[in-house]
């Protein structure tokens, strides 16, 4: 069995595995966007922070590889139009990894806030795009440093599953090491539980692109 179809063997099994955390005031924790991410969406599960990290470390690439340009761009369009109204406690953005700076721009929000056209909105992603990392580097050193926190007891696995769980991160990481210089890594959609209950509706973009889109 190679190393890919473990992955995704594995992932039903460990569908509906909890994920918790146990926080101090350590000034450690405080600035790492996966630990917010949890905090603020208890429900999700492990391919869901997969996801997030993906994301945050490899960007949306995938998107113009899968699709022509103008698809995505249609239904982009699509997604805006159909957005509803922020929900409350909803941000703009949610930072996803510190060193690249991408972050989730929330739909509802950028549409309730009239904050721009479909263009501008396309083209803070392309920009983004261009500025990302085209290596698993940093999406290695985050499940690296996840499994610390899970050692160190800050991210609780819970008991369903648990070793399946530690057995999938393994495999995480190793398949990181060995798509190291492509950054051509599997994809994953959100758990079920996570669409159902948080309903994401998102694009990724640099925050320091975004910032200073706003600022004009």
């Amino acid at each position: 069995m190679n190393i890919l179809t473990e992955f995704e063997g594995l992932i039903p099994k460990i569908s509906g595995s909890s994920i918790s955390l146990q926080l101090d005031n350590s000034p450690y924790l405080s600035n790492q966007p996966i630990i917010e991410h949890i905090k603020n969406y208890p429900k999700l599960e492990w391919q869901d922070v997969y996801k997030f990290v993906l994301q945050g470390s490899c960007g949306w690439t995938h998107l113009l590889s899968n699709r022509n340009k103008e698809s995505v761009v249609r239904y982009l369009n699509e997604e805006l139009n159909k957005a509803s109204k922020p929900y409350p406690d909803e941000r703009l953005f949610e930072i996803l990894d510190n060193e690249t700076a991408l972050c989730r721009i929330n739909l509802r929000v950028w549409k309730s806030e009239n904050l721009g056209k479909l263009h501008e909105l396309w083209n803070l992603m392309i920009k983004a795009e261009k500025t990302t990392p085209k290596t698993t580097d940093i999406f290695q050193k985050v499940w690296l440093n996840m499994t610390n926190l899970i050692d160190q007891g800050y991210i609780i696995k819970s008991n369903k599953c648990k070793y399946l769980v530690g057995e999938w991160i393994r495999i995480v990481v190793k398949l990181s090491e060995v798509n190291r210089k492509s950054s051509d890594m599997p994809l994953l959609h959100h758990s079920e539980t996570y669409r159902t209950n948080y309903k994401p509706s998102y694009r990724l973009v640099n925050k320091n692109d975004l910032l200073e889109y706003l600022e004009k």
